[in-house]
């Protein structure tokens, strides 16, 4: 490999029914991008159930795409993460503050599986209390992604959340503000993720699970080779889902005005982002029935090195490039 090469990085994101990822090189210059479907079954809510083939698609993906021996950053699936602020007391020093979640574990922290990988990031202080931003993963999912990249010949270093890389690109567009309080709406195919941002902090998510129907879609391939879904299904299918959708936004929206922050704080705007092969519906519908300025992230932002221009249902893989 080249001295050249060996700068160059690759962002992954693997989801239920999709991997995907962005090449970047010397300064963050995006040089490819490129995906590939995953069949039924290969992946359910985050976590691997048909490893054998799953290993056959990354190794015609790092193939096809020339990605062997290069490192890689790659987010954690959103279904095996959970993110929340709690209240530790003042007297725990901020170098004790891991291991004390630990120890919570089951007690006074519960999560919805049990091999957490936690890390924590100290929020304000008040009297005798303070906020903690915690972040937990399943570890053996980590576990077994890490190895899975290592047998196609990549190079896994870094693991980061799809949330955390669409705000990071949103901010790097210069539209993120400090004291609003913005809801990440991000649509897929099966699932919806909504996140709350304050300060440029996450401050809660949640993960929904979206009807998938096989019969609704059809897959394609590009010119360039990757694959990619339209919808087929009759309009008022798609109209009773994209209503399920804003009315879980308006539900979600109330739970934060209401119950997470008591009454003091509302969302100010929502960021909408997805893979969906629907988004402008989705759009149109939300824009309609929600009294809250809706970003939409559904146009082209980036261009590769040689002036392509990159999906936007590439933003959270340009999210990890700009880490």
């Amino acid at each position: 490999m080249s001295l050249l090469n060996r700068q160059h990085r690759v962002h992954l994101s693997i989801k239920d029914r999709y991997i995907r990822f962005v090449e970047s090189g010397k300064k963050r210059k995006l040089l490819a991008y490129g995906q590939k479907s995953l069949p039924d079954g290969v992946v359910v809510e985050g976590q691997i159930k048909d490893r054998e083939t799953l290993e056959l698609i990354m190794e015609e993906m790092v193939g096809q795409w020339k990605l062997k021996g290069k490192k890689v950053s790659f987010c954690v699936p959103d279904s095996t993460v959970v993110v929340r602020k709690i209240q530790v007391t003042n007297e725990i020093p901020d170098h004790e503050l891991k291991g004390y979640l630990y120890m919570e574990l089951g007690q006074s922290i519960h999560l919805p599986f049990e091999d957490p990988i936690l890390e924590a990031i100290p929020l304000g202080e008040a009297t005798g209390n303070r906020e903690v931003l915690l972040f937990a993963s399943r570890e053996t999912v980590l576990n077994e992604f890490t190895e899975l990249l290592k047998g196609a010949s990549l190079k896994p270093d870094i693991a980061d959340l799809s949330v955390l890389s669409l705000y990071r690109m949103y901010y790097h567009l210069g539209l993120a503000k400090q004291d609003e309080h913005v809801l990440l709406v991000q649509i897929g195919l099966d699932a919806l993720l909504l996140s709350v941002f304050n300060e440029h902090k996450p401050v809660f998510s949640r993960h929904y699970p979206l009807e998938f129907h096989q019969e609704h879609f059809e897959l394609s391939k590009s010119r360039s080779g990757s694959d990619f879904y339209s919808w087929m299904g009759a309009q008022n299918e798609l109209k009773s889902q994209s209503q399920d959708i804003t009315m879980e936004i308006e539900r979600f929206l109330s739970y934060y005005h209401f119950n997470l922050t008591k009454g003091n704080h509302s969302i100010s705007k929502l960021v909408l982002s997805g893979d969906h092969p629907c988004m402008e519906t989705f759009y149109t519908d939300i824009h309609t029935a929600i009294e809250v300025s809706v970003q939409p992230l559904l146009e082209p932002l980036f261009q590769t090195k040689k002036g392509r221009n990159i999906p936007p249902v590439y933003a959270e893989c340009i999210g990890l490039a700009l880490k």
